[in-house]
């Protein structure tokens, strides 16, 4: 293995970063080129995957529901100040039902299959002559920015999701015949209306270089494929689209179509935000992928590199949710603290606040854990 200088290996996340990488524009199709560059060095053959899309629900789902859920808490609020009894909790048990099968709809068959806003994404997916893999790495290309961090946009979706079942815990006293004073009500539905400001504020916008979200991780899947050399049967993916609602993911998983040995058979390790301190976390949705992070224990052991692992951050959407809906194995490898969450998704996401010395070592227990789960199909 041959192994680079420290500031060869960062040349990509610096090239990546000069510039914001909006989905179908031209600078993201010189960050794909510069990958595919990258990818056919270390003897990848490479193929660019074109996909259709709806950036409707990627744009306006998240303010559009959290402005939807702050109104219906504030028109039971005000019916249950007033006196009534069934109204405030019938409105807000099918507002939440409502809500919630628009939301599962927009972000696992909308953004794919919607007919408004229609755009056009690139996924990059390479893999060695000859094999087909059943381990990918995979990292987003694409960057976005809005009028508030990703730290807060999390924060007020906890909030507002507080202030929601606080209302909905009134409306059932309200149902048992207890008389409420109007100030709870009000309670609620600030605690609501705060948690929904920047929920509803999370509109999309194209100003940030994205350096931590995510050159970084782009740069540290590179970093990993380079470790684990040529002998081993690993794909790297890197999706596009994926601050457009996973559309990039979506895209690539619906066309799996649990092929080769079926739903699960392949895993996937995503990488997103590694910044130059903070712990290095492993997150999953739906059910825990334990084959996978079995993999991942030998590989920390093996390393001597330690990890956290926990559930998908509220607020926090990344490709492995888009592939886990898909039944497939998949973690999201990060690194950084809350003050990177602060970052993402502003103009502060740039190379001044990120020197990529935190993408070795994390690119070393990704590599590692590929070498576990491809060895242990050998076995």
């Amino acid at each position: 293995m041959r192994v680079l200088p420290q500031d060869d290996r960062l040349a990509l996340l610096r090239d990546i970063a000069a510039r914001a990488r909006p989905t179908g524009g031209p600078a993201i199709a010189a960050a794909r080129e510069s990958c595919a560059r990258e990818l056919r060095e270390l003897g990848f053959d490479v193929r660019e995957r074109p996909f259709s899309f709806s950036a409707f629900p990627g744009k306006f789902a998240t303010p559009l529901l959290g402005g939807a859920a702050a109104l219906t808490v504030g028109v039971a609020g005000e019916w249950g100040a007033s006196g009534a009894r069934v109204a405030p909790f019938v409105l807000l048990a099918a507002s939440a039902a409502l809500l919630f099968g628009a939301g599962r709809w927009l972000a696992r068959r909308g953004v794919l299959e919607a007919p408004v806003l229609r755009q056009r994404g690139v996924n990059l997916e390479a893999a060695h002559a000859g094999t087909v893999p059943r381990v990918w790495l995979c990292a987003h290309l694409d960057s976005k920015s809005q009028p508030v961090p990703t730290l807060l946009r999390s924060a007020g979706v906890v909030m507002a999701g507080l202030g929601y079942l606080l209302t909905l815990g009134l409306a059932t006293a309200a149902i048992a015949g207890w008389h409420l004073h109007r100030s709870y009500w009000t309670i609620a539905a600030l605690v609501t209306l705060v948690g929904a400001i920047p929920v509803v504020l999370s509109i999309v916008t194209w100003r940030s270089p994205g350096a931590l979200d995510n050159a970084s991780g782009v740069a540290t899947i590179m970093a990993a494929a380079r470790q684990v050399g040529r002998e081993t049967a690993v794909g790297v993916l890197i999706t596009d689209a994926e601050e457009l609602g996973l559309a990039g993911a979506r895209a690539w998983a619906a066309e799996r179509g649990g092929g080769g040995g079926g739903p699960g058979d392949e895993a996937l390790l995503n990488c997103d935000g590694v910044d130059d301190s903070g712990a290095i976390v492993a997150m999953y949705s739906a059910a825990p992928p334990a084959r996978l992070l079995r993999a991942l224990a030998r590989a920390t052991v093996g390393t001597g590199i330690a990890h956290e692992r926990t559930r998908m951050i509220p607020g926090v959407l990344t490709d492995s949710v888009a592939f886990a809906d898909r039944g497939l194995m998949s973690v999201t490898f990060s690194r950084g603290t809350w003050r990177s969450l602060a970052r993402v998704h502003t103009r502060r996401d740039d190379l001044a606040h990120l020197r990529g010395t935190g993408i070795a070592e994390t690119a070393t227990l990704i590599a590692a854990t590929v070498r576990e789960m491809t060895g242990e199909e050998r076995r």
